[in-house]
């Protein structure tokens, strides 16, 4: 065969016809067979293998794509029971935190936080703002390292020492952020009491010792051991003398100075010191015991005694206020309380409540285990069942105010802070509530007050700028005869003239300039050398056959937006000082006739927040939504038989929210007319919406303000607005005398209340998770988790690495 024509760089030569002919030509007569028959059976030998690889090709792709199938489908399967894991723990958390608020909101607060922290759905949100306000007075939690055993807050606002079964004594701040301290001593501590100056803590313990320390550096003194175990202290007032009673009887006097008593006697009584106290000045002392009293002069010589029993047998419940001043206890729900000067003369602790006296209505299956007196009428009594304080509220003894405290359970101590005794501690088992004060951790007062100087009920008109301004309209009376307001950073800014309460009031984004509409015009006030000056009035067009009050904005643009009575909806342009229409009245013409059939017609309005979008109701009828710039009719909304009661609007989101017979409340998307949600469970006394809708507000007769979830239409929890103080008017319940409005950034709520305050709370969930961190002052423990955590929420740290930062002096 002449293959010449093959070169050295012929690569493809297998593949080259030539060659494939060159080699037939030599394989036929070897095989014995015809060349053309050997060169067809290659050709159908090479189809047949190409049409093998391309069917094993489709076989590997199918299984390739199949298996990716499978492996997706396992990913969801897998990312969806993740989800469900997760939704469901944080269920189950959130519910068993909400169970537990009752009588354990230190353990409850840090389950919610936990269940927030594995997701965010609507049961966590609430149970996060339920155990934010549910029990609104304790202030911190902090733990001893053993049973609590005593309790000392100081008169003022800056110590409170913890004693325990270990023989330890810690010093808080009174808030509980910080610790500044720590005292040993040896047996139990029995007894703890702070000087009149705050500066000096004594510590008594079973085992006879006492300890004497300078809080506020490194004083410390140690007083000869004694017989017996302490059982009682008190301070001298204006000195820091003191008294120190031992169980087997002995009482000494201790100066400042000397190390050894200045003076001591044996009084004849053993067991606790139900009370003792200095009185007179400091020149007399007054030791009680269950089995008698003893009164002495400075020197401990005896002036008057007595030797049978003062407390009756078996279960009652002893407390004495922090002066010593009254004293008594509680026995079979019934309190019986004296002074120590009605002791002198014969009168012991009875159902009379004397000159201490507040009335306690009978608390029915609570067997009581605490009770503290204070020294301004005020007792707390802890149960079985959590925490009762009841107050006196004028100088007739049976005029009390009670408040139950949940969240504090079955507390084993209870103690007022000296004089006013303005803050109360509870302690319960190792764990201690500090400064259980009325405010809660998201409610703040300003010290903005609120008159009432008539006796028609006037729900105060609300507006809050986008720099933290807040203004207000009020009555006029002898105290304050301004009617406008513009309150910032603690300071007051009222009106320079004496007007009519306004019916609505609107403040610029940066708190400058304020329009107020009344029944009859709109005033433009404006902020300049420190004082709130009126520069413009407008009279609006006057109307006789329409009911309610009027609404106003403060534009985009600067203009005011006014909604009058009658469904009408002005513009008012500061720079050409005129007054233009732009949506005619809705209500039509009474005649004298009508009026006296069916009387004024009255109308349930709303503006949005810059005066773009209009809502207009009447009685049973449909919700009719304006643009207020065009003047069109957008939408006309159903609200079915019921009667719309309050109207609000959210310009950004163009939705609107109906408060429907104080029972229903109900959202529609106002592009579409769609009905979003419908919930029960609203107010009916007020209403208001953030500007993000994010959040709702309701209002109820009685002062009851409902949080709403605004995405879902979800009720979280309430607050409850403060009485007012004073108030002529006050009839009607103390949401018919509020209003309620939103700051623009969503982040608080405030309200005015005639006759009471200013008062804003915290919207924020950033702010109620630094709240709960804050009052419970610690992470779960090991044993908490093990107990309530899963592998799905164990990766989370409900408040971080608690407990917090403190300062030991040494």
């Amino acid at each position: 065969m002449d293959l010449g024509w093959l070169s050295e760089g012929h690569e493809d030569a297998p593949r080259d016809p030539r060659f494939r002919e060159c080699v037939a030509d030599l394989a036929a007569p070897l095989h014995g067979r015809p060349k053309d028959e050997l060169i067809g059976e290659d050709v159908s030998q090479r189809r047949k293998l190409q049409r093998f690889r391309q069917a094993m090709l489709a076989v590997t792709t199918t299984l390739a794509v199949l298996a990716s199938a499978a492996a997706v489908y396992a990913f969801v399967q897998r990312n969806t029971a993740r989800d469900q894991a997760r939704l469901a723990t944080a269920r189950q958390l959130a519910a068993t935190a909400v169970n537990l608020s009752g009588d354990d909101l230190d353990l409850a607060s840090l389950l919610a936080l936990q269940a927030y922290q594995v997701q965010d759905t609507p049961e966590t949100l609430s149970a996060l703002y339920q155990l934010t306000t549910r029990s609104p007075h304790p202030v911190r939690f902090v733990r001893g390292d053993a049973t609590v055993t005593a309790l000392a807050p100081t008169a003022s606002r800056q110590f409170a020492a913890v004693g325990t079964a270990k023989g330890s004594v810690t010093v808080w701040t009174s808030d509980g952020s910080r610790r500044l301290g720590k005292i040993s001593v040896h047996g139990e501590v029995a007894s703890l009491a702070f000087s009149d100056d705050d500066r000096l803590l004594a510590v008594g313990s079973s085992s006879g010792e006492t300890v004497v320390r300078d809080v506020q550096g490194n004083y410390t003194r140690r007083l000869p051991v004694g017989a017996s175990g302490v059982t009682g202290l008190t301070s001298q007032a204006s000195s820091h003398n003191l008294a120190v009673f031992e169980d087997k009887g002995a009482l000494r006097l201790f100066g400042e100075q000397s190390d050894a008593p200045y003076a001591h006697v044996d009084t004849g009584l053993a067991g606790e010191a139900a009370d003792l106290a200095f009185q007179d000045k400091g020149r007399k002392l007054t030791l009680v015991t269950f089995g008698g009293w003893r009164l002495y002069d400075g020197r401990l010589h005896q002036l008057q005694s007595y030797d049978d029993t003062v407390y009756p047998a078996n279960g009652c419940v002893t407390a004495a206020s922090p002066s010593g001043n009254c004293f008594g206890f509680l026995k079979y729900g019934g309190l019986s309380l004296t002074t120590v000067g009605q002791l002198a003369e014969g009168k012991f602790p009875s159902p009379d409540t004397g000159k201490c006296g507040i009335a306690l209505p009978t608390l029915p299956d609570e067997e009581a285990v605490s009770l503290a007196v204070s020294d301004n009428h005020q007792v707390a009594i802890g149960t079985s069942k959590g925490l009762t304080v009841a107050r006196r509220v004028d100088k007739d003894s049976s005029h009390a105010v009670v408040d139950s405290l949940p969240g504090v359970r079955a507390p084993s101590l209870l103690e007022f802070s000296p004089g006013s005794g303005e803050r109360l501690a509870s302690a319960s088992g190792s764990t201690v509530a500090l400064d259980l004060g009325r405010a809660g951790p998201t409610l703040h007062r300003h010290g903005a007050r609120i008159v009432d100087g008539a006796t028609v009920e006037y729900p105060p008109p609300l507006s809050v700028s986008g720099d933290g301004q807040v203004a207000w309209s009020q009555e006029t009376s002898e105290e304050s005869p301004s009617t406008l307001h513009i309150w910032s950073a603690g300071k007051d800014l009222p009106s320079n003239e004496e007007e009519m309460p306004y019916d609505d009031v609107a403040l610029s984004p940066d708190g400058s300039t304020l329009y107020a509409v009344s029944n009859t015009g709109l005033a433009v006030w404006k902020k300049a050398s420190g004082a709130l000056r009126k520069t413009a009035t407008v009279p609006l067009p006057e109307n006789s056959d329409t009911l309610g009050r009027n609404r106003v904005s403060y534009g985009q643009d600067g203009r005011a937006v006014v909604l009058t009575t009658d469904g009408a909806v002005l513009t008012f342009d500061p720079r050409a000082g005129k007054l233009s229409t732009a949506l005619p009245r809705t209500a039509p013409r009474l005649s004298d006739d009508d009026r006296k059939k069916t009387g004024l017609t009255e109308y349930t309005m709303t503006l949005s927040e810059h005066g773009a979008l209009a809502a207009i109701a009447s009685g049973k009828g449909p919700v009719r939504v304006y643009d207020v710039p065009s003047g069109r009719l957008l939408r006309q909304l159903d609200v079915g038989d019921g009667t719309v009661d309050a109207l609000a609007l959210s310009e950004k989101n163009r939705w609107l929210y109906a408060d429907v017979d104080g029972r229903t409340l109900i959202r529609w998307d106002t592009r579409t007319g769609a009905l979003r949600w419908r919930s029960d469970g609203s107010g009916g006394s007020g209403l208001a919406v953030d500007s993000d809708g994010r959040w709702v507000a309701t209002l109820s007769g009685d002062g009851t303000v409902w949080l709403w979830d605004a995405r879902p239409g979800d009720r979280l929890a309430d607050t409850v607005l403060p009485a007012p103080d004073f108030s002529w008017s006050g009839t009607g319940g103390t949401g018919v005398q509020s209003r309620l409005a939103f700051s623009p950034d969503g982040k608080h709520l405030w309200s005015t209340t005639e006759g009471g305050e200013v008062l804003s709370w915290d919207t924020s969930v950033d702010s109620w998770i630094a709240a709960l961190c804050k009052r419970v002052g610690r992470s779960l423990t090991a044993a908490e988790r093990a107990r309530y955590l899963t592998a799905v929420s164990r990766a989370h740290t409900a408040c971080g690495t608690y407990p917090a930062r403190t300062t030991d002096t040494p």
